[in-house]
């Protein structure tokens, strides 16, 4: 598996969040923290957009697109 890196700007408010959620929440860093918010996100949300997918190809098939 690859590993890539990826720039977030994030402002003041979120790092100064970020830094108290490391610190309260244990995480190493924020890297880590915010790598298990986007693993958490995509796990949660990607059954979600399979489904609506599937949903729109068999609509097209039936029905066409309008």
């Amino acid at each position: 598996m690859f590993v890539k890196t990826i720039a977030v700007e994030l402002q003041d408010p979120e790092i100064h969040q970020l830094d108290q959620a490391v610190e309260l929440c244990g995480f190493s860093s924020k890297e880590e923290l915010v790598r298990e918010a986007v693993r958490r996100f995509l796990t949660a949300h990607t059954s979600e957009a399979q489904k609506r997918f599937i949903q729109e190809d068999v609509a097209w098939g039936l029905h066409g697109r309008k």
